[in-house]
């Protein structure tokens, strides 16, 4: 009997990178959290999930921090929903965040690529 290879399941965004990644897909355009978990779920071309339970506290936190902005829409099935927007210092935040995620993601990279005898590796830091 021959199976196909399993692929894997969505794994959750490691900790500290969700606030950064949904200030990312909210510069693109703002949205619902339904739309942001599907949009996380589509740009990591299905490796990462984030649960409701982790999305609605992040994007209480952005609030909070004044990172987004949020308001109440109407969809077309008449049903409300609220809408989230990234704000200046949402962009400010992301520029800063984001600098430091992508540093930390190719020094990872660079550590879990590392063959015997390797040691010299270089990292870039982002301009």
């Amino acid at each position: 009997m021959h199976t196909s290879p399993k692929s894997p399941s969505p794994a959750s965004p490691p900790p500290g990178a969700l606030d950064p990644m949904l200030l990312s897909l909210l510069a693109v355009s703002p949205a619902h959290g339904y739309a942001l978990a599907r949009r996380l779920e589509s740009a990591s071309s299905g490796v990462l999930s984030v649960e409701e339970g982790s999305l609605y506290p992040a994007l209480q936190r952005l609030l909070k921090r004044k990172a987004v902005a949020a308001k109440w829409s109407k969809q077309d099935s008449g049903r409300d929903i609220r809408v989230y927007s990234i704000t200046q210092s949402g962009r400010r935040e992301l520029e800063r965040s984001g600098s430091a995620w992508c540093l930390v993601a190719q020094a990872v990279q660079s550590v879990l690529t590392l063959r015997r005898g390797a040691l010299d590796v270089r990292i870039v830091k982002p301009a």
